[in-house]
């Protein structure tokens, strides 16, 4: 981890804060609306930490649980206390400080976390572009190919983490 960085459930007054990375890093039809992580902080806490330098949100990442296998549009609207999948919808730093490793050290601290206190869990899947998908293989997903989840015009690849791994 980067000097003076910690990372940490997200509260809820940094909520705005996640939804301004969101919309500066997403183009439009993929960001989550502020509602939307709003909901997630409030209903999925647990899957929702934040990647802080000196006290200042630089990153975050946030998932649901649901009890699908994979990811579908309505796995990813809901969430389903006590699913054996965790959902991740945003991984998200700011642009100042991509390419340093932020968001392999969240997405590994977030898998341990997942590991140890969430021992129900069976898998954690997420949505790739081509260009992201060898950060998330470095993170120990597997890509299981096109997704049929449509968001925006691109294409979509599917990754998944089995936790019996972890």
């Amino acid at each position: 981890m980067l000097t003076g960085a910690e990372i940490r459930w997200l509260s809820e007054g940094d909520v705005r804060s996640a939804w301004e990375l969101e919309t500066a890093g997403y183009p439009p039809e993929e960001a989550a609306s502020l509602e939307s992580l709003r909901y997630r902080q409030r209903e999925a806490g647990e899957l929702f930490q934040g990647y802080y330098i000196n006290t200042k949100l630089i990153g975050f990442v946030c998932g649901t649980r649901c009890f699908a296998d994979y990811l579908t549009e309505a796995s990813m609207k809901v969430h389903e206390p006590g699913g054996p999948t965790v959902c991740i919808h945003s991984v998200c730093v700011d642009v100042t400080w991509r390419r340093k490793g932020v968001a392999l050290s969240l997405l590994q601290h977030y898998i341990r976390a997942i590991a140890q206190n969430q021992t129900d869990v069976q898998r954690i899947c997420l949505l790739s572009h081509q260009s992201l998908l060898p950060l998330y293989t470095k993170a120990g997903f597997n890509n299981i190919g096109f997704s049929a989840v449509v968001h925006g015009p691109d294409k979509w690849y599917e990754c998944i983490l089995n936790m019996e791994r972890c």
